[in-house]
């Protein structure tokens, strides 16, 4: 007798570890209190445990007129305002690029898998990365093939392009995830050299095939060097038609305005009409998965956008914490360094990973919460967010951490 869900469908259950581990740390706080370090929430948090929500962005949310904010967007593919602030906020209203508007990065990274591979093809996401690429590629049927991340604590580049090599001869076209700057969770930032060698790596496989690059920028607007990293993107204008570069902008993490889920695919490649296949695909997923994106969380990033002493006054406000980030970073990269903690090579962001043998993730994990530290089990480690954890709680951290684990 058949079930009532499709075969695809039954049996699926989802366990976000990032929420799992949050719930059990507030468990633990109820009865140890300040006892607990929680290192699971991947959003700011003043040095006072508040969750932070830039008052330039909420006040100007705010002053939007509520119809504005109860209005569907003027289209499918995002109000037009919307569309040209994030091609401005990203440097390249002067390059060959075409924008879609998406409910967060996340977004634009699910509908990109489900439009350029068919159900059974491989995409290739990093060792070490964010869950749900996993987890997206999984529901629409495509295999999901790790590359190897890091070599000598660099980027592994030629590494990928062998990968890269092998999925091309496999099926004629390879879709990449690069996640960067401030990767999640590592934290590592690539250097100019490494994107170099990878995007001369890539133009040399186009005789083997198609390349889709997904380039996933959800941090990007908290790395040290701001709109200077964002001159990398010219870079795509050079490509041949044989390579196109989507990149997934999360608005939502820019404005820390993580709920009103916001974002947008912005697709690169000298053919514009590739690029309107590309739009016209992910217009019809859009209709047919999340209708149209929200209306007030476009005109915010409009409004701040286009209005220079708003938008002055916000990037003030972000500096404050983007340093933070940097003290935070700076102690706990200290401690583990005189204590000989093992972890992945952090350069800047919201995350720094420690090396943890995979068989040994949940014993390390459940034995951290024992002694009232949580963090997030990832492939290959244990994921602190320094994002979240005051300077106070940070100081001995990683020598607790090391104690715990592997004194």
């Amino acid at each position: 007798m058949k079930n009532f869900l499709n075969d695809a469908s039954h049996g699926k259950k989802m366990i976000d570890k990032v929420f799992k581990a949050a719930v059990a740390a507030k468990e633990d706080e109820r009865t140890y209190k300040d006892e607990v370090v929680n290192a699971t929430l991947g959003t700011l948090y003043a040095e006072d445990g508040s969750f932070v929500a830039f008052d330039h962005v909420w006040n100007a949310f705010a002053d939007i007129d509520k119809v504005q904010k109860a209005k569907y967007a003027s289209g499918i593919d995002g109000n037009p305002d919307y569309k040209e602030s994030v091609k401005k906020w990203l440097l390249v209203s002067e390059l060959d690029a075409d924008v879609i508007a998406t409910p967060g990065g996340a977004g634009a990274v699910s509908a990109t898998l489900k439009n350029t591979l068919n159900p059974g093809e491989i995409v290739l996401k990093p060792s070490l990365g964010w869950g749900p690429y996993k987890t997206m590629a999984e529901e629409f049927g495509i295999i999901h093939q790790d590359y190897e991340l890091f070599l000598d604590d660099q980027f592994n580049v030629q590494g990928l392009l062998r990968d890269t090599e092998e999925v091309l001869n496999k099926q004629g076209k390879a879709v990449v995830i690069i996640n960067d700057p401030c990767h999640n969770p590592s934290g590592y930032t690539m250097m100019t050299s490494e994107w170099d060698a990878l995007l001369e790596g890539f133009e040399q496989l186009t005789s083997k095939g198609k390349i889709v690059l997904l380039h996933d920028i959800a941090y990007i607007d908290f790395n040290h060097k701001l709109d200077e990293w964002k001159s990398h993107f010219q870079r795509y204008q050079n490509l041949s038609e044989q390579i196109m570069v989507v990149v997934a902008f999360s608005t939502s993490k820019t404005l820390t305005a993580y709920g009103a889920r916001a974002g947008a695919a912005v697709v690169f490649n000298k053919n514009p009409e590739e690029r309107q296949y590309y739009v016209d695909a992910m217009i019809y997923s859009a209709r047919s998965i999340w209708s149209t994106v929200n209306n007030s969380a476009m005109k915010l990033f409009s409004k701040i956008e286009s209005t220079p002493d708003l938008k002055e006054q916000y990037l003030k406000e972000k500096q404050y914490y983007i340093d933070l980030l940097e003290e935070r970073a700076s102690i706990f990269l200290k401690e583990a360094k005189e204590v000989g903690l093992p972890i992945y090579p952090y350069k800047e962001g919201f995350f720094i990973t420690i090396k943890v043998p995979d068989e040994k993730i949940d014993e390390y994990n459940k034995r951290l919460q024992d002694n009232h530290i949580f963090t997030v089990s990832v492939a290959h480690g244990l994921r602190v967010a320094i994002c979240s954890v005051s300077t106070k709680q940070l100081q001995g951290l990683a020598k607790k951490i090391y104690t715990t684990l592997f004194a």
